[in-house]
Formats: structure tokens, C-alpha cells, sequence
């Protein structure tokens, strides 16, 4: 057995014996990818240590999520650092091999989350079925885990008997907001006339087309961790990017738990998340969203596919399933002199 698992399962029978996990992340923003990654994972592994390396200066409102945390800020992960730390276990995120500078023999776990070439570990997951096949060698996939958005009460529930409030959210990069979304909004809007529309990260250079394309009918809200409370308040998340594909998209998985209909293109990593018609819906072209639209209309058969959103995120991207997942993973290192 490894020696990182065996200190793991100590500490889960409430031995004394605890993990020191050291992650590092490229960009110091929880709104991103895989600061939200690191995030969830320090919660998914309760009771270890942890210690969180940016590459970049994070944002204050990424210093105050991870507050239960050791934070250092570094150009690229070095033996100093993991002397200073020594940490049991590695995770990177996406880290690419001049961001590394060691020599120690360490267990450590290559967290892939988009195409590229990275840093050499112990072992190498995708988090995505779709992204390990777009990979070398096809890495094990290692889905994120994704906690139950937060519901602090401050912001109005669903309810079935209202009209529909569908949302988006996305990194506020004009890249994620694309010129063609103002002409696929304007058809949806004009099929649904009573639809509220809410965009959270829209950049201010699109807003106002957006607004005009929805007939009014839009809100903005800014980029925060906090605006995964609309999930609650969303019927439904829909999104949709003519030419960019989603290695995970965890989003889709966000607002699954918290029951939020996801309707989304038909592509990358969005296709292992959603069981088509059952969880959410999968659309090839702007007819496939009407439609997908239209079905959930109905309060009774929204009800019931929020419903099985809920249920099936619980099962795929809990924390718990991903603490089983991982100790599987490191059921896998043998005992050889490991590296990063």
C-alpha cells in the first residue's frame, strides 16, 4: 500500500495521523477552473492538511475562500517551497513543466483540466472522459468533485407556477461571450417572450447588445463565487458557444446540484455530465435549445428533471464520490521511488 494512502485511511478511522496536501494552481482566481477545483478538493479531503501554491497573486475574494488554508504565491513550484511545507502528497493543476523546479521524490498527481503539455507526476488523470481522449496515452479520468452551491436564503427560490428564469454563467472573458450569442438569444427571446434572462461575468462591452437582444428582458450580474446562490433561483442554466468546447464545464454540474435544468451544446465534457431528456438536455443547433426550452415549460416535467439533475450530480460529482474515487487512484501508485 502507499505510504500517502496509508496516512489517508489512518485519519478517516480518527487516528491521529493526518495528510499534508500541497496544491498548485496556475491562476489565482476562484472563478476560474481550477482554483474552484482546488477549492472543492480541500473540502472533498477533510480532516488533512493544506496548502495552496498560485502561480499568479490571487484575488482578495480568492484569499478569503480559501482562509482555511496555507497560501504561498511563487512563479513555479521549487525544493525550497517543499521544504518549507513538506507536504505528503502533490496536486497539480494543469502545471506546465517550466513551473516546476525540484529534485525531492514525492507522490504527486497531475490534474489535467484542458489539452497541452504538462509537468510529469506519480500519475496523470483528465477530468473528463472527452479530455483524456483528446491526451496521449489516455489518462484515467478523474471527474471534480462539486459541492452543493450555496443558499443563504437572501435570494428568491423557483418556484414551478412562475415564468421561466434561465441563466449563464461564465468567466467574464470576451473569448466566453462571443459576438454570435447576441443573434442566438435574440431568436430564443422572441420564441419566449416571458422568459427572464440572467447573464453572471457578461463583460460591459456586451451587455448592452444582450440587453437589447432579450427585448429588456436581461440581468447582469458580476463574476463572484457567490452568484453559484442563482442556481437555486435559475429553472434553468443554459449555455452555449458556437466554436469553444468545455473540457468539463463544471458549471453544468454546479447547477445540476442544486436542481438548475441544464441546457448546453451537445459537446466535450458537457456529454458525461447529462443523461439527454432525463438530466438536462443536449443541443446540437438553436432548434435543439427551443425545443429543449419548450419541454420545460411544463411545471411537471421540469419538476421531475430537476429532480434527476439533483440526483444524479449527488452520485457523479459529491464530494464523497470523489474522496472514493481518489482513494482508488491511490490504490494505484505502487512503491516505487515516485516523482514529479
Amino acid at each position: 500500500m502507499p505510504a500517502a494512502l496509508f496516512v489517508i485511511e489512518n485519519c478517516r478511522e480518527n487516528r491521529i495521523l493526518k495528510v499534508k496536501f500541497l496544491q498548485v494552481c496556475n491562476v489565482g482566481n476562484i472563478c476560474g477552473g481550477t482554483a474552484a477545483c482546488a477549492w472543492t478538493i480541500t473540502h472533498a479531503l477533510t480532516g488533512h492538511e493544506n496548502v495552496v501554491l498560485f502561480l499568479s497573486p490571487p484575488t482578495k475574494e480568492t484569499v478569503a475562500a480559501f482562509a482555511h488554508c496555507e497560501l504561498c504565491v511563487e512563479s513555479k513550484l521549487t525544493e525550497a517551497i517543499l521544504q518549507k511545507h513538506s507536504p505528503d502528497f502533490v496536486i497539480l493543476h494543469n502545471t506546465a513543466p517550466n513551473r516546476i523546479s525540484i529534485r525531492s521524490q514525492i507522490p504527486s498527481l497531475q490534474y489535467q483540466h484542458s489539452s497541452g503539455t504538462r509537468a510529469q507526476c506519480t500519475f496523470h488523470v483528465a477530468c473528463s472522459d472527452w479530455l483524456s481522449q483528446q491526451i496521449p496515452g489516455n489518462p484515467q479520468v478523474l471527474h471534480q468533485p462539486i459541492p452543493i452551491p450555496p443558499q443563504t436564503g437572501s435570494r428568491p427560490a423557483r418556484s414551478l407556477d412562475e415564468d421561466l428564469t434561465v441563466g449563464r454563467i461564465c468567466t467574464p472573458i470576451l473569448r466566453k461571450w462571443p459576438a454570435e450569442l447576441i443573434k442566438f438569444y435574440n431568436i430564443l427571446s422572441e420564441q419566449f417572450p416571458t422568459v427572464r434572462w440572467e447573464f453572471v461575468g457578461a463583460p460591459h462591452q456586451i451587455q448592452e447588445a444582450l440587453r437589447q437582444a432579450c427585448h429588456g428582458r436581461a440581468i447582469f450580474h458580476s463574476a463572484s463565487s457567490n452568484a453559484r446562490e442563482l442556481f437555486w433561483k435559475w429553472h434553468a442554466m443554459l449555455y452555449h458557444h458556437p466554436t469553444l468546447t468545455e473540457s468539463f464545464g463544471r458549471t453544468v454540474a454546479e447547477a445540476m446540484r442544486a436542481g438548475c435544468v441544464p441546457i448546453v451544446d451537445e459537446r466535450g465534457g458537457f456529454l458525461e455530465q447529462i443523461d439527454q431528456a432525463q438530466s438536462g438536455f443536449l443541443c446540437k443547433d438553436p432548434d435543439n435549445f427551443a425545443t429543449s426550452l419548450q419541454k420545460i415549460q411544463d411545471p411537471g416535467a421540469r419538476l421531475q428533471i430537476s429532480q434527476n439533475a439533483k440526483e444524479s450530480a449527488a452520485e457523479k460529482f459529491s464530494l464523497e464520490s470523489f474522496y472514493g474515487n481518489f482513494r482508488r487512484l491511490l490504490l494505484k501508485l505502487d512503491d516505487r521511488s515516485p516523482r514529479v
